[in-house]
C-alpha cells in the first residue's frame, strides 16, 4: 500500500509506503528510504535500530499497531463485500433486462418482473446498509489512528526526527 494523499493528515509527507510483512507493520519513506517497523510484539525499530521505549510509549506503539492492523483488515473486508454487492447488482441488472424483454410475452407482465427482481433488490439494499455502518465505524477507527499517530510522533523523538512521520 502506498499513501500518496496531498492532504495527508497522518504523515507529514506524501510518499510513504505502508505494508504488513511477517506480522510487522512497515512504513517506508519512498524518497529517503527511512524505515519504521513495529513488530507484532510492539517493538519499534527505526532504520534498523531498536528504539528504547518506556512503558507508556510501548503501550502507545502497541495501540498504534493494533489500530493500524484493524483498519487494514476491515478495509479489505469491506472492499470484498462491496465487490460482492457489485456482482449482485450486475446480476440484478441482467435479470431486469431479461425481464423487460419478457414483457413482450402475453404471459409475463410488470408484476412478474417486479416479483422477479424485488427480493434481490431488498437483499442488496440490506447488505449495503450493513456495509455502510461498517464503513462509518472504520472511519471512527481511522480518526483514532490519526490521534495515536500524532501522539506517537510527539512522544517518540526518533519518529519526530524523521521529518515525514
Amino acid at each position: 500500500h502506498t499513501h500518496c494523499d496531498g492532504d495527508s493528515d497522518l504523515f507529514r509527507d506524501d510518499d510513504v509506503s505502508v505494508d504488513f510483512d511477517n506480522g510487522s507493520l512497515i512504513l517506508v519513506h519512498d524518497d529517503s528510504g527511512d524505515r519504521v517497523e513495529i513488530t507484532e510484539s510492539h517493538e519499534l525499530i527505526v532504520n534498523g535500530e531498536s528504539v528504547s521505549l518506556d512503558r507508556g510509549e510501548r503501550e502507545l506503539v502497541g495501540d498504534y499497531y493494533e489500530t493500524f492492523h484493524e483498519i487494514v483488515e476491515e478495509a479489505a473486508s469491506i472492499g470484498i463485500q462491496g465487490a460482492k454487492i457489485g456482482v449482485k447488482g450486475a446480476t440484478l441488472g441482467l435479470k431486469a433486462a431479461l425481464g423487460t424483454l419478457l414483457l413482450i410475452s402475453p404471459d409475463y407482465d410488470e408484476d412478474d418482473l417486479e416479483e422477479a427482481i424485488g427480493e434481490d433488490e431488498e437483499e442488496i439494499d440490506r447488505i449495503a446498509k450493513k456495509l455502510e455502518k461498517r464503513a462509518k465505524r472504520l472511519e471512527k477507527t481511522a480518526d483514532t489512528l490519526e490521534r495515536l499517530h500524532k501522539k506517537l510522533r510527539r512522544d517518540v523523538s526518533e519518529l519526530d526526527d524523521l521529518g515525514w512521520f
